[in-house]
């Protein structure tokens, strides 16, 4: 999720106060009998995220561009009765190349191929016409002439195939995501290939917003194929929607925090969370909980937000949680593994924006291996971090303390 220029913030608070895009949400939740995650009634309480966790799913975690691009497309050349492809940034670059160059080739084929774009984060380009020549249905989500404000966007990131095989995670369509994460230029960044039921409700997440745009109506065996179990794990897929009641996103994690008992570990690029979240993290560490929290470190694409993010920092050290700023490059991955049994990855961040406003989406799993998968990836992040100290926080200098204040300004825009 680039967020493209601390210079629209002025703007965009402008228009987003008198364009009436004030979230009217449920965003306080009580938890009156705390679980614990090892608990089957916390499983069973999963089902309240608006999709059931279903059973016979598998997934394999992938790692920056080398690891997300070459899978996806790998899978596009195979495809055979349909591509839905949903993200924030399309670029016209290397990376929106390469994916256009897919996408037309399968259509060319006979697969019906359809591409939604955010219209504020994507920029096609030429490659809009190619793609459309090409037989490629692309559509953009809420364009600036029907939709004028710059609130609720879709931030989500979906690519599925044949209605069988899904992929979620941080990644866009953009130079930014290739490569190996070697310099600042190749951001850090997961995103996990799923197969087996649980896609049925990626599938769904996407439809959501297609229909919403344009009022075609996905349905049938060609979009929601028969799914045979394809493995052991225990998989949701989790949406947060403009029109929903409580945001699910914040409840969800409210829920993990809560429950947990041994660690919290969340990567995450806009970690700017709410006093309710600040104080669930603080208390989990006070009874014994290792909570940890890896945010960008001077390699971030939205300088504000860090300064935001670490005005909030002295509350959750002095309370035990434990800070660490990755410092090759951008890290923009945005994972969840609690107790080493509970993990999610997906699109959504720890800010206003991801809790109240865009359409947003996880995918969960109670699973122990997969969850051990994103652990081991967590702990090799770790050696290239730098711990955030209480100390060294206090005495941070005066120009840090400044910008920190101005760029709290524009919270409830990050």
């Amino acid at each position: 999720m680039t967020r493209r220029t601390a210079g629209l913030l002025v703007l965009t608070a402008v228009v987003l106060i008198h364009g009436g895009c004030a979230s009217h949400k449920q965003s306080r939740f009580v938890l009156p009998a705390p679980m614990q995650v090892e608990d089957p009634a916390f499983l069973r309480s999963l089902d309240n995220f608006g999709s059931l966790m279903v059973k016979g799913n598998d997934a394999r975690l992938l790692e920056n561009g080398d690891g997300v691009f070459p899978a996806m497309l790998a899978d596009l050349a195979k495809a055979r009765s349909s591509i839905e492809l949903e993200t924030y940034i399309y670029m016209e670059d290397e990376a929106g190349r390469m994916f256009a160059d897919a996408l037309i080739q399968a259509s060319r084929r006979g697969v019906p191929v359809r591409l939604l774009a955010d219209a504020q984060g994507s920029k096609l380009g030429q490659l809009r016409e190619e793609m459309t020549a090409g037989g490629v249905i692309v559509k953009d989500y809420r364009p600036a002439r029907s939709h004028p404000y710059f609130g609720r966007r879709t931030h989500r990131k979906l690519l599925i195939i044949d209605g069988r095989i899904g992929y979620t995670g941080g990644f866009c369509i953009d130079k930014s995501w290739l490569g190996n994460a070697r310099d600042k230029d190749e951001w850090h960044d997961s995103a996990v290939r799923v197969t087996g039921p649980v896609v049925a409700q990626m599938q769904a997440i996407f439809s959501e917003d297609w229909t919403y745009t344009t009022g075609e109506i996905l349905a049938g065996d060609v979009f929601y194929p028969k799914l045979e179990a394809t493995g052991p794990m225990l998989s949701q897929a989790i949406k947060s929607s403009k029109g929903d009641a409580s945001s699910f996103p914040k409840l969800l994690y409210f829920m993990a925090i809560e429950s947990a008992r041994v660690s919290i570990h969340i990567q995450n690029p806009y970690f700017l969370p709410d006093e309710q979240i600040r104080a669930a993290l603080v208390a989990a560490a006070k009874r014994g909980v290792d909570v940890k929290v890896m945010v960008p470190g001077k390699h971030i694409d939205v300088p504000p937000l860090r300064m935001a993010s670490r005005a909030d920092f002295g509350e959750l050290l002095q309370g035990g949680v434990k800070i660490y700023e990755y410092q090759p490059t951008m890290i923009h991955s945005k994972t969840l593994i609690v107790d080493g049994l509970f993990a999610t990855i997906g699109s959504i961040n720890f800010d206003s924006r991801s809790f109240s406003k865009n359409a947003e989406e996880s995918v969960s799993f109670y699973d122990r291996s997969f969850a051990a998968s994103v652990e081991a990836m967590f702990q090799r992040d770790l050696k290239a971090c730098q711990e955030i100290t209480y100390d060294a926080w206090k005495h941070r200098g005066a120009s840090a303390r400044l910008a920190e204040t101005f760029s709290r300004w524009f919270k409830p825009l990050y």
